[in-house]
């Protein structure tokens, strides 16, 4: 396809940008654009353009609430909706509400395309499943395909974003993309890196957090309650909660319960010094046994990429410069990448059980 017009709906320039370099310039559509939902609906109803590509979190008015005022106004015009978050309950959201398809960011550039192409060529959007209340019958009531290439996908990103983490010096861009990361892999509403008082190890400080009313990372630092957090810390193993309803500390700082929380611990050199926090809001349903595996490998690249950095802060050679360091940290991401092979693996086992015979 081609010469069709697209309405990019979006309040990141750069994420406008990027999308119209690498898909919608080369694919030689014509590209519109609006920086906020109002604007968005307004040239959706002026334009008429022949495809909407919509975020979900903007201000003012949300791609949710875009959604429901096309549908009232009967227009038919295909959208894609994009969100970091990605949990299937805001794409059941999203296709009741008349989406064409659901985007999950970070994307793929082909990713995208197909969805475009799908958008276009006016196929209808998929059914999903009724939530469950619980969160483990949450991923069985998804058809078995569809989680195996949601487990294809999340492999791949977390290995990229792994990649990514490690190659970064700054603690700060760490904490950052690790947050978003977490939200995405675990499919939570709120994600936070936590590490422990250097002076203090029964205390805990705020790095970064980013929650379902944020539009951005929060990078901050200041002291945080947290019994999960500390126990996971103390223990150096992955802890969850049910319901964190006595989490009252952390309760208090984001100004609201949450729900399930699941605890990764920041571990280098058989060293715990943080923590990394993934919670759902209450009813959600518990994490599945897939979004614990992803929390926990981003935590541990997590660990290597916060350490190496604070160490080149200070101003000290960084570990990685040194022979020994190097084969430490080679032992750390082969043993992070035997993991990550044995969980692709148990993929494959699940496509070939998936195959037709013959």
């Amino acid at each position: 396809m081609g010469g069709e017009t697209v309405l990019v709906v979006e309040d990141h320039r750069e994420n406008i940008v990027h999308l119209v370099n690498n898909v919608l310039k080369p694919g030689g559509y014509n590209v519109i654009t609006a920086m906020d939902g109002r604007l968005g609906l307004k040239r959706i109803l002026s334009d008429n353009p022949d495809l909407v590509i919509l975020d979900l979190n903007m201000p003012g008015m949300d791609g949710l609430e875009v959604l429901d005022s096309l549908q009232k106004r009967q227009v038919d015009t295909p959208v894609i909706l994009t969100t970091f978050y990605g949990s299937e309950q805001v794409a059941e959201q999203a296709l009741r509400r008349g989406a064409a398809a659901y985007v999950v960011k970070p994307y793929q550039i082909d990713e995208m395309r197909r969805a475009i192409d799908k958008a276009l060529a006016g196929r209808p959007a998929p059914r999903t499943p009724a939530q469950p209340e619980d969160g483990h019958a949450m991923e069985e009531a998804i058809p078995l395909t569809r989680q195996v290439e949601r487990w294809a996908r999340d492999m791949n990103i977390l290995t990229r974003v792994g990649k990514a983490l490690v190659a970064q010096l700054n603690v700060k861009r760490i904490c950052s993309r690790a947050v978003e990361a977490a939200i995405y892999l675990t499919r939570a509403s709120q994600a936070f890196v936590l590490l422990l008082d250097e002076e203090d190890e029964t205390k805990l400080c705020l790095c970064a957090t980013r929650g379902p009313d944020d539009r951005r990372v929060r990078l901050i630092r200041e002291p945080i309650e947290s019994e999960l957090a500390l126990k996971a810390a103390h223990a150096g193993q992955m802890l969850v909660l049910e319901n964190a309803l006595q989490e009252e500390g952390l309760a208090k700082a984001i100004g609201h319960v949450l729900g399930p929380l699941a605890a990764a611990p920041l571990r280098r050199q058989q060293e715990t010094f943080g923590v990394l926090l993934a919670g759902r809001d209450p009813g959600m349903g518990g994490f599945g046994e897939a979004n614990l595996e992803w929390l926990s490998g981003l935590a541990d690249y997590t660990a290597i990429a916060v350490r190496n950095a604070q160490v080149h802060q200070q101003g000290h050679q960084p570990p990685a410069l040194d022979d020994q360091g190097i084969a430490a940290l080679r032992i750390e991401l082969s043993q992070l990448g035997s993991e990550l092979q044995a969980a692709g693996e148990r993929l494959q086992t699940m496509v070939d059980l998936l195959a037709p015979d013959g």
